[in-house]
């Protein structure tokens, strides 16, 4: 991007002198060639000093360049063969050839929770002799494609839109890899002698100008992309009105193609999800950016700047990218620059960001020979690899800042001696720009009694290398901690604490992380008995945490996550400090918790018992339910049954993991493949996981659950439930014993299934007033999810269903609205069981449902009632 004629006065000066000594002064406008070696008096030659760089045309990342078309082809491929990488036409230049952006993510524009995605911007190859920059800005593409195993990618591709124009001067670049070692020299109007323009030199695009570099009357032509930009255009000496000079700024603001192609990019963010924008140049080791009148704005861009710099030093070989203090620019002050135009029009970090080599070396920080200035524009091969990845790193740290600062997402308190949720709150999204706090307290929290606290985030907020903790330098020591204490009416209350950490191993509370690795912090923590605390508690209390934590960056966390952070205007909306503060961009004290507190002995809290199965129901969406069987070995299994949006019936399965009072249920499955009535080979049935549930009692009658659905090419779908219990199964006690005499035929009751009819079933259930449940979960003859269901008797050792029943009219997560949900018989139904098998006889009077026969295998027992 340097140019002689804004070069500082010394810079030029020393240019200047150096043609003096290698006799290039007053040479004519001739072609001259860059080789590794040659003698300072020859005039057709340039030496670098190591081997000129020629373009391979390869799509794949090697110790070197790749032309336009090995570039192309790799973007291209990646979105063909990735989820991460969507290609979007933005334009055509003058030549007629596309520009390309890349949509980097899942491409939902969502967060996992629902929230829009903050959108950062990186465009390269706006100068075409700048060959680094396209390798960097298709490094970040192939960063987002394929590294599954970096610390922050599946964050960014879950929470971040990520858009990328990898070359944007797509005439000019293609001009400068047809001749990669050759150039006009003589002829620049500012600067004859030093400066070289046109084929490997090419700044410009290609307005007005053939595509043979011998043809000599055109080589000065083009328009400087980076001159021909509002807010500044024509309004400085950096850029010009001449046609040939290297920085003509063209007849108006955006008159090019390739200028007016960022605002369409800029679109896929959307616009108003916007939050930074960089544009990739070679060289100098530099950020340049504007002075907005917009405070906050520069405050955020330098700090902003501030991480990326400091991230990339931390590299083995990292560099240090430099920055103007922002108070030292000059306010409204510019040169027509792309930057500038993002700062002033869209009010996000904006940057020029210049990256290897550095100014004052050039070449010669590689070896090289330093004849000519320019020699910086062409990185030696072995640099690329090493330049390209890096940066495309502390690219991921610059887009994990701006995808916006943390909140408390999920809080947890365990009871250490049963593993029992006594405290269970979580933020859940409402809309664009609101979350609603979710709390459920199973037991008020004991003073004496040793806890876990756990508690998660809506980012990683930790990143490790060698499974070490990795710290960002330059990072106060209180930005590496986390902070939680409890109060109550403002006093702190006295504890102790051990096992302090971060969680990077996955299955959530108390001691995984809840999304991503290092997004959530346990510690064990005991309320001392002390007479302070006694006094503060009482009887019953409140206690308050205040929670202080930072991310990777040093964010601080919003301290109320009710109103989610996103970019508005230059700063952060809803983004409160400790006070409750909006728009001073800086975070504070989270203290939107609470939890009952109680100075008596309260003893264990809940857990889970055999006698929690049963079938439950949320009483407010009343049109579906769960059915639960507890299992041996602290297993369980879950019957979903449902309705979709349409109103029709659907079902799920789930064998979870028992802890304490918790039943985590990792995979929901979603059954298909078969049709009613026939047996099919087990091979047909498929078996696809949807999505995950967590079921939370807090005693024998009452519970809560979560659950969250993905849904193909649409956001995932999250809601809660309310649990009460609908029945209780004979055999087994919760709570207060149940009077009615255990029959032998309690043995039966759990899931039965014939093998030759997979993926459907029954769930028995000889209930404790002695009448028989079964839920029979299964397809239609057309393939479609059906469940039917009925209350027995027991007739001459036979489970006999006068009357099943089905539904319809249900909405999926809805209130059960009366005028559409309808209850109907569907049939009749016997179960002939025993230990070692049974049978199934079935007929019904809903039309193309035939009369059949199946014989069954038990599958699941009520334990402690063992056939």
């Amino acid at each position: 991007m340097i140019a002689l004629p804004i070069l500082p006065h010394a810079a030029a000066v020393f240019f200047a002198l150096l043609a003096a000594t290698t006799g290039l002064l007053a040479q004519p406008a001739r072609i001259v060639e860059w080789v590794e070696n040659a003698p300072a008096s020859d005039c057709s030659r340039i030496a670098l000093g190591y081997p000129v760089p020629i373009p391979v045309d390869t799509p794949l990342p090697f110790t070197g360049f790749r032309t336009y078309s090995g570039l192309h082809m790799r973007h291209q491929d990646l979105a063909a063969t990735t989820s991460w990488v969507h290609a979007f036409e933005i334009g055509e230049t003058r030549n007629g050839r596309t520009f390309w952006a890349y949509q980097l993510g899942d491409g939902d524009m969502l967060t996992i929770d629902g929230l829009p995605e903050q959108a950062m911007f990186t465009n390269a190859g706006i100068h075409a002799r700048e060959w680094q920059s396209p390798e960097v800005s298709t490094g970040i593409i192939e960063l987002l494609a394929t590294g599954d195993d970096h610390p922050l990618v599946p964050f960014l591709r879950d929470n971040a839109n990520i858009i990328v124009i990898p070359v944007l001067n797509v005439d000019g670049f293609l001009q400068t890899q047809r001749t990669p070692a050759s150039n006009w020299l003589g002829s620049d109007p500012d600067s004859p002698d030093y400066s070289p323009r046109d084929g490997r030199m090419r700044r410009k695009n290609m307005l007005a100008v053939d595509e043979v570099l011998g043809t000599g009357q055109d080589h000065l032509k083009g328009i400087d992309l980076n001159r021909n930009n509002e807010p500044f255009w024509n309004s400085s000496t950096r850029s010009s009105s001449n046609n040939d000079s290297l920085v003509h700024h063209g007849q108006g603001p955006q008159s090019e193609p390739e200028t007016r192609a960022l605002d369409a990019a800029a679109a896929l963010g959307p616009a108003a999800q916007l939050s930074m924008y960089t544009d990739i140049h070679s060289f100098s080791k530099v950020h340049f950016w504007v002075r907005s009148p917009n405070l906050r704005l520069l405050r955020i861009t330098e700090n902003l700047l501030r991480t990326f710099s400091t991230h990339h030093q931390s590299f083995p070989a990292g560099k240090n990218y430099t920055f103007a203090n922002g108070f030292n620019l000059p306010v409204n002050v510019g040169i027509g620059s792309t930057d500038e135009y993002f700062t002033y029009t869209y009010q996000v970090p904006a940057w020029t960001l210049e990256i290897e080599p550095g100014n004052s070396g050039g070449g010669t920080d590689y070896g090289g020979l330093g004849r000519n200035g320019h020699d910086g524009f062409i990185l030696p091969e072995s640099e690329v690899p090493r330049v390209r990845t890096q940066l495309a790193e502390s690219f991921a740290m610059a887009y994990y800042k701006q995808a916006g600062p943390p909140a408390l997402r999920a809080f947890r308190i365990i009871d250490k001696a049963t593993k029992a949720v006594v405290v269970d709150a979580q933020w859940d999204t409402f809309s664009a720009t609101e979350r609603q706090l979710h709390l459920f307290q199973a037991q008020a929290i004991q003073l004496g009694r040793s806890y876990r606290f756990w508690t998660a985030f809506d980012k990683p907020m930790r990143m490790r290398e060698g499974g070490e903790i990795f710290e960002l330098p330059g990072l106060p020591d209180s930005q590496r901690i986390i902070d939680t204490e409890v109060t109550v009416d403002g006093s702190s209350l006295r504890v102790t604490t051990a096992n302090a950490q971060w969680h990077n191993e996955p299955g959530d509370a108390p001691d995984g992380y809840l999304a991503y690795p290092d997004d959530a912090f346990g510690t064990d923590l005991r309320f001392k008995m002390a007479s302070s605390n006694i006094d503060l508690v009482g009887e019953t209390n409140t206690g308050i945490l205040n929670l202080s934590a930072y991310d990777i960056t040093g964010q601080a966390v919003d301290a109320d996550p009710a109103t989610p952070a996103r970019w508005a205007d230059g700063g952060w909306s809803g983004y409160e400090d400790s006070d409750g503060v909006d728009l001073r961009d800086n975070g504070g004290v989270d203290s939107t918790i609470g939890f009952t507190m109680t100075g008596q002995d309260l003893g264990d809290p809940f857990t889970i018992e055999a006698g929690s199965a049963g079938v439950w129901r949320d009483p407010i969406q009343g049109s579906g339910g769960f059915k639960i069987e507890i299992l041996s070995a602290r297993r369980a299994l879950m019957y979903w049954f449902t309705f979709d949006d349409d109103g029709n019936q659907d079902w799920y399965l789930a064998v979870g993991k028992i802890s304490g009072n918790q039943i985590t249920f990792a995979e929901l499955i979603s059954v298909s493949g078969g049709a009613f009535g026939q047996q099919v080979p087990p091979e047909q049935v498929t078996e696809t996981v949807v999505g995950s549930a967590t079921f939370t009692w807090s005693g024998c009658e009452h519970g809560v659950m979560s659950w969250r659905l993905q849904r193909p090419g649409l956001p995932a779908r999250q809601g809660r439930a309310n649990l009460e219990r609908l029945t209780r199964v004979m055999g087994v006690d919760c709570g207060v014993p149940s009077l009615a005499p255990i029959r032998e035929e309690a043995l039966y009751s759990g899931s039965w299934t014939d093998a030759t009819h997979p993926g459907e079933g029954f769930t028995v259930e000889l209930m404790s007033d002695g009448r028989v449940l079964v839920y029979w979960f299964g397809l239609d003859p057309q393939g479609n999810r059906r469940w039917f269901f009925g209350t027995g008797e027991i007739r001459n050792g036979k489970f006999e269903f006068d009357e099943m029943l089905t539904a319809s009219g249900g909405r999926f997560g809805s209130e059960t609205k009366p005028e559409t949900f309808e209850v109907f018989p569907w049939g009749a139904l016997t179960l002939d069981l025993a230990c070692d098998g049974g049978q199934a006889d079935y007929s019904s009077t809903e039309p193309g449902f035939q009369a059949g026969q199946q014989h069954l295998i038990q599958l699941t027992h009520v334990p402690g009632l063992n056939c």
